[in-house]
């Protein structure tokens, strides 16, 4: 409902729309939503505007448009609205090491300081050492696939954790699991290295 609302911060919203052209499900409540929107203004009292008011709209939009850029390749892993921010491909992106078989890519969204926005790809077979949150954080899976102990997400599952949840997510044995997750505020991680490993990946 957020996301049809217009409502949702950056990093949120771009995790909705890559998931939503990953599961056709979502997509029909989305536009369901969007429709419900659309009723609910169609039933608002319109409003007399100043006269010059269209003029200045149109030119203001002409203002905003920005350069046309040729249409970027289809990816097999990132979808359109992940891309776009990306700027490649998934074999074209500089991927950071993180530890043995873990690596990230930072998306550059302004204004979040709060929140880190990245792709992490985790080896087959490998895992991310046990952790909690500062805040919540959603993991909506691009390839491959991971379990947490109670659960096995795949290509287009959103896992959830909040504050109470420390998991240590397994990537599947069989492909590197790709991942886009958005973390509020600090990962905690436990074990004799937390401290240290906290304090890095800050």
């Amino acid at each position: 409902m957020g996301y049809a609302a217009g409502s949702l911060r950056e990093p949120h919203a771009l995790l909705i729309a890559t998931h939503l052209s990953l599961c056709p499900d979502c997509r029909a409540k989305a536009a369901e939503m969007d429709a419900v929107g659309g009723a609910l203004l169609d039933g608002l009292t319109p409003v007399e505007v100043a006269p010059e008011t269209l003029d200045q709209v149109m030119a203001r939009l002409d203002e905003l448009v920005p350069p046309k850029a040729p249409p970027m390749p289809a990816d097999p892993v990132l979808p359109a609205p992940l891309r776009a921010y990306v700027g490649r491909g998934i074999d074209g992106i500089a991927w950071k090491k993180l530890g043995r078989g873990i690596s990230e890519f930072r998306l550059p969204i302004p204004n979040t300081r709060d929140y880190a926005t990245r792709l992490v790809r985790i080896a087959a077979g490998r895992e991310v050492p046990s952790h909690g949150h500062d805040g919540d954080e959603l993991t909506l899976v691009l390839a491959g696939g991971f379990s947490d102990g109670e659960h096995n997400y795949r290509r287009g599952d959103v896992a959830g954790a909040d504050p109470t949840v420390s998991h240590r997510p397994v990537a599947d044995a069989d492909s590197d699991c790709v991942c886009l997750t958005v973390t509020e505020g600090k990962l905690r991680f436990s074990g004799p290295f937390g401290p240290l490993l906290t304090y890095f990946r800050g």
